[in-house]
């Protein structure tokens, strides 16, 4: 008897070897703290490649058949693009959004823990046969289980919105960067333009200076050709400063240095787009920012689905064990509930729906903004390529003539007024081509960013 009496336990024992059990499951599932330290340095070259490398996979582009981003080669808008997705901080800043999006997520169905409540009363005078009193009660709320659907809707409704948003704004920059570099294109086309014709206006001039010295030629044709090599030099002047401006502008959405030159690649035009109905529907399918407005609507449906819950009592069941100061035990349930007497959650609920109808006109009035832009885009490309058909069957004669009527006037068949004339008129058609045509490759790549992606023959 004395040796089973050594090894028994002692009931306190195992009641603090059971607690410290509990306590040790419960301290396994915390997470414990790590630090997230700043990156104050800037990346190289050597990291940027890596980076893109790393990125590829997290792009939301639409997919891009064939797509390659050789550096040594010229680039096109489309890889532009690309590029600047990948890269630029401000949209690395909103893909991290999708993360804190999909913590809310994981956080929404999450179960409530229950309550643990302890208390006790220690009576002064244990002598007098009081005993130590102690309450003990475990509560849990289940109020939770009854919006935990709701509440998980408007989780992942709020996650699907973010990544639309975070896309959409992703494929605004891809845009931005294939107007700029379309813009980019053309512009150098009518600089290299002018400065050949600056080149030729500045012989001309010359020439003219050398004949007035032989009295071959008046004062008023060598200022008229000195006025013409000055305009010549403003007008080439004035597009270099657009392609300076440009290029920063380029520059800096790519992350790249303000003096840093790309070799473009020639844009594509795509076909001429004829209706704009047809159009209007593929946005209201496939345009980002739209489907962001019907995610963050859904999201708003079942926050007013959740506050229509909201006012219905909120009550919560338990288990309490108490010990009054006579060590009477006792054990029994217990329900708590709210009365829903005034206020009923009214003002949760009025605030949801009218967010609601808020929200709903919002989305009205970006699908006819929509709406309205591509109707106004397909008429502007339209009009656009009236201009642009004559222009490019006549400027190549024109271009064709100016340098048979060069020749000729080099050797004295045809005068130097003559071919200046034709030569003036030329040079405005090529630039005014060149202007148009630039217009319209700068629609078309805003009418994609209206549509949200690209039509039919367009890359």
């Amino acid at each position: 008897m004395a040796g089973r009496r050594r090894h028994a336990r002692a009931p306190g024992t195992l009641r603090h070897g059971g607690l410290a059990l509990i306590l040790l499951l419960l301290l396994s599932g915390c997470v414990s703290y790590r630090p997230l330290p700043l990156h104050t340095s800037v990346p190289t070259a050597t990291d940027i490649d890596a980076q893109i490398a790393a990125a590829l996979k997290q792009a939301h582009l639409p997919p891009q058949q064939g797509l390659s981003i050789d550096s040594s080669r010229p680039l096109s808008g489309e890889a532009l693009g690309l590029i600047a997705v990948l890269l630029s901080p401000n949209l690395q800043a909103m893909r991290a959004q999708e993360g804190v999006a999909r913590a809310q997520v994981f956080a929404a169905g999450l179960l409530p823990d229950p309550q643990l409540s302890l208390s006790a009363d220690l009576p002064s005078n244990v002598a007098a046969g009081y005993y130590n009193a102690y309450n003990m009660a475990l509560t849990w709320s289940l109020a939770a289980l009854f919006t935990r659907p709701a509440d998980l809707d408007i989780a992942r409704a709020q996650a699907r919105s973010v990544q639309y948003q975070v896309a959409w704004q992703e494929w605004m920059v891809a845009n931005q960067v294939r107007l700029l570099t379309r813009q980019l294109y053309y512009l150098e086309r009518q600089e290299a333009l002018t400065r050949r014709a600056a080149v030729t206006t500045h012989r001309l001039y010359q020439a003219s200076q050398e004949n007035l010295r032989a009295g071959d030629a008046t004062i008023t044709t060598a200022t008229l050709r000195q006025i013409a090599w000055l305009d010549s030099q403003d007008r080439a002047l004035a597009l270099a400063r657009q392609i300076t401006k440009t290029r920063q502008d380029l520059n800096n959405l790519l992350g790249l240095p303000p003096d840093t030159k790309i070799t473009l690649a020639p844009p594509h035009i795509g076909a001429m787009p004829k209706d704009p109905a047809a159009l209007v529907a593929m946005a209201d399918r496939q345009r980002l920012d739209l489907l962001a407005l019907r995610a963050g609507y859904q999201a708003q449906e079942a926050r007013v689905r959740r506050s229509i819950l909201g006012q219905y009592p909120a009550f919560s069941i338990g288990l309490t064990k108490t010990a009054d100061t006579s060590n009477i035990h006792t054990l029994g349930p217990s329900v708590s509930l709210d009365l829903p007497l005034w206020n009923r959650n009214r003002g949760g609920i009025a605030m949801a729906q009218a967010t609601r109808a808020q929200l709903h006109a919002e989305y009205s009035a970006r699908l006819f903004q929509t709406r309205a832009e591509i109707y106004a885009l397909v008429a502007d490309l339209q009009r656009l390529a009236a201009e642009i058909a004559p222009l490019a069957r006549e400027v190549p004669q024109l271009q064709r003539a100016e340098e048979r009527l060069r020749r000729a006037a080099s050797e004295r068949n045809v005068t130097l007024i003559d071919y200046e004339s034709v030569r003036s008129q030329s040079l405005a058609k090529g630039l005014q081509l060149l202007a148009l045509q630039q217009a319209y490759a700068e629609q078309q790549a805003a009418l994609a960013m209206a549509i949200g992606s690209a039509w039919k023959g367009q890359p």
